[in-house]
Formats: C-alpha cells, structure tokens, sequence
C-alpha cells in the first residue's frame, strides 16, 4: 500500500493511494463472505448460495462496498503514517480499481491549521449550586398537581385561568367564513362543545380574554382581527366574529399533595416515597444542567484565547447549516419577522461570527485530545453507530454502508471525540459553586 499526502497553505491537502490487486482481492473476497453468510435467495439455505451467484446477485452492492473499505482504510493508514496531521474531512475521493484489480484514490481533504495550544487545564468557571432544597421539592410536587388537575362546573362567570366550552360560529362581512372567502376553513368555521381556556394569547389575539365575565347560557360577539402571520393569507387583518354561547364554566382544582395524589402520579408510591423520587429527578436534572454551564463557560474562555486562520470552504459550510436552523426557528416560531431580508442578514453575520468560534473550539479540542492521548475506541464507535441505526430504524449493516458512503463516519468518531476531550476539561476546570 503506497500513501502519499501533500500538504497546502489553504488548509487543505491531497491524498493520494494506491493499494496492490492482491490487497483488494482479500478484501473483497471477505465482503462476499459476509453477503454469502447471510444471503437468503430462493432454492438455497441460508448460508449456501455458491459465491458465484453471490456475486452476481449483489454486484453493484459488493463493488460499493469494498470502495467505501479501501477509501477508509487509505484514509487510516495516512493518519498512522501522519501522526501531526488534523483531518477535518477526508473529502469525496475520485478513486477505481483497475483491470488488474489495482485500487488508486486521490482526494482534496481539509485540514486543521497549525496554531499554539492556550493554557486549557483549569479553567475558572463558576456553577450554581447543586443542592436540591425542600423548596426544589415542593416546586416540583405543585407542577405535577397542575398536569393532573381537574376542571369541575361552576355557578359564576368566568374569569382567568378558568375553561369556558362554548359553541360558535364565524363570519366575515357578515357571511359564513368559509362562504366569505371562497374555500373551506377548517376549525374557524365553527365549533360545538369546544374546551378554551380563559387566558390571554390563547387561540387568536383577543378571543379567550373575551370570555371573561360571560356565564353559562350567556352569548356574546366577539370580534378578533386576524393578525397577518396568519397561515390563511385570505383571513390576514380581516375582522373575524365570532357568534359565541358559552355553555358551561369550570375552574381548575388542584388535588391535595398527599398520599393519594402520590399514588396517582407513581402508582403504589406514598407522598415520602414520591418526594424522595422527585428529588432524585430534580439532583439527576441539576448534575446535567452544571455540566452543561462548565462545558459552555470553558468553550466560551478558550474561544477568547485562540486567533487564527480558519479555512474559508469550513467556515461557509458551517455558517450555512447554522443560518439553516435560524430560519427554521424563525419560520416556525410563530412570530415570523416582518422584514424577511433584513432578518437573513443579520442572521447571517451572527451565524458567521458563531461558526468562526466554533470551529476555532472544535480545533483546539482535536488538538487537546492529541496532546492527552484521548481517543475514540472502535467499540465506542461501533455503539454509537449502532445507537443511531436503531433511532433512525434502519438495519445496522446498510446505516453502516450508508454512512460510509456519504462519508460521515469521521464526523461521527470527531463528535464522540470531542464530548470526550470536553468532559476531561470540565474535569480539570477550577469550579466555583454560586451560592445565590
């Protein structure tokens, strides 16, 4: 196997590989191996099917295969041959094999700058404290109480935070809505023994705080101006009526916090034991959170101390998936901003400024891991992936191939690398526990 790798100024690199016939031959001989030993073809037993037909069946699958193996394999070999070089991304090689059987790959990979290493043991970071007090407890114990509330029937008017179950009916210009403007409009037509909560922002603008004051049997129009991020451009700023009749008013009780309410939040449990769980929950859920606040305040201080070059290709690639997920909070957020053009540019030099420290992070954390000898196994690998093949509900041995041939399992090792190299930071961090 002949590995060759020259190094750019621009953050980039060539690989260039050759790996010899018999190489390839072994290789892909273990390939159809692995298909014939789990081949399920009609008129053979599993395990039986003569390779030749083996091969012949699964073709175009084996030939991917064993490319997505070569590549990966040169790939290995040039970072054991090149301990001091940092890949980003190994790129999309053009490779073949040749007739002799002969493998040649060449790829444009990216490549860490060089950049001198800032002081990253000891860290001072300050953490709130991870005690869980009685009033944690009781705070936790009343939200419960509100999920398992009950409505009961009442002999007034409503009034906040109380459910009203009212009928309407809609027009527009004195027209039934869907009448008004030419199509159907689901809910806003109308509806009979709907359940709304008397608060305000509930439904649209206006509507539920409308419903104060109202009693059983008592009907009222209630005017509502379409707001104009509306999803009917039809309806947008027009003045909507509701022809409203409340039928009935109820008001939230909330259980006592005793050991039948513990009961029905943990079955069998009484209110100590549920008090004991909720603690456990509330420790469990405060070790996550300082976690978080050191790893968060560590990245934040390193990204102060480091100034150098990042590759331009890196930095657009990163901006645009950050400037993605900006939009699509802004979209579905609700509130969608009133100047489109204007939001994406600033969206975008805030995803700019966010994608350069970022990735000067993520650099120095590669080079931490180099320095501490913090690696990825290949068993922790393997978990991940195969974690991620049962999320996703794909068959473990096809996500394999998938993301060898779409090139993420370098991503996927960086990412485990990088919790890694940030967990033995917080480790190593100086912490100061706020008492306020």
């Amino acid at each position: 196997m002949e590995i060759n790798v020259d190094i750019q100024p621009d953050c980039t690199a060539t690989l260039k590989a050759s790996i010899p016939a018999e190489t390839t031959a072994a290789r892909r001989a273990s390939i159809v191996d692995s298909y014939a030993g789990k081949a399920k073809l009609p008129g053979f037993r599993p395990g039986k099917t003569p390779k030749s037909i083996i091969e012949k069946r699964f073709k175009k699958e084996i030939e991917e295969e064993l490319l997505d193996t070569l590549f990966e394999t040169a790939c290995s070999t040039a970072l054991e041959q090149n301990p001091k070089l940092k890949v980003l991304n190994f790129g999309k090689p053009e490779q073949s094999i040749d007739e002799q059987g002969n493998y040649t790959a060449t790829s444009t990979m990216t490549v860490v700058p060089e950049f001198e290493l800032p002081e990253y043991k000891g860290i001072e970071v300050k953490v709130p404290s991870s005690e869980v007090t009685e009033a944690d407890v009781e705070e936790s114990l009343n939200s419960l109480a509100e999920q398992i509330a009950e409505f009961v029937p009442v002999d007034r008017a409503a009034k906040m935070d109380d459910v009203a179950i009212i009928d309407f009916k809609t027009t527009l210009e004195d027209k039934p809505v869907a009448e008004a403007v030419g199509k159907p409009v689901g809910f806003l037509e109308g509806r009979e023994n709907q359940w709304m909560k008397v608060e305000d922002d509930q439904f649209l603008p206006g509507f539920a705080s409308a419903l104060e004051g109202l009693k059983a049997g008592n009907s009222k129009d209630i005017t509502v101006v379409i707001p104009d991020t509306f999803p009917i451009a039809e309806l947008r700023g027009k003045d909507l009526v509701f022809h409203t009749t409340v039928k009935e008013v109820r008001e939230k009780e909330l259980p006592a916090i005793d050991d039948e309410f513990a009961a029905k939040v943990l079955p069998g449990k009484t209110l100590e034991e549920l008090k004991a769980a909720v603690k456990e929950n509330i420790a469990q859920r405060k070790t996550l959170q300082i976690d978080e606040a050191k790893a968060d305040q560590i990245t934040e201080k390193l990204a102060d101390m480091l100034d150098f070059n990042l590759p331009e290709a890196v930095v657009e690639r990163e901006v645009y998936g950050i400037l993605q997920q900006k939009l699509q909070q802004a979209m579905y957020s609700g509130n969608p901003p009133a100047d489109m053009d204007k939001f994406v540019e600033d969206a975008r030099e805030e995803a700019r400024n966010e994608a350069r420290r970022n990735l000067k992070v993520f650099f120095m954390l590669q080079e931490v891991a180099q320095v501490e000898k913090i690696s990825v196994t290949e068993m922790e690998l393997y978990n991940e992936v195969a974690r991620q093949a049962r999320q996703q509900k794909k068959a473990l041995k096809a996500y394999i191939r998938e993301i060898q041939r779409e090139g993420r399992v370098h991503g996927i090792r960086m990412s485990l690398l990088t919790a890694k190299v940030l967990d033995f930071l917080t480790k190593e961090a100086k912490v100061t526990v706020d008492e306020q």
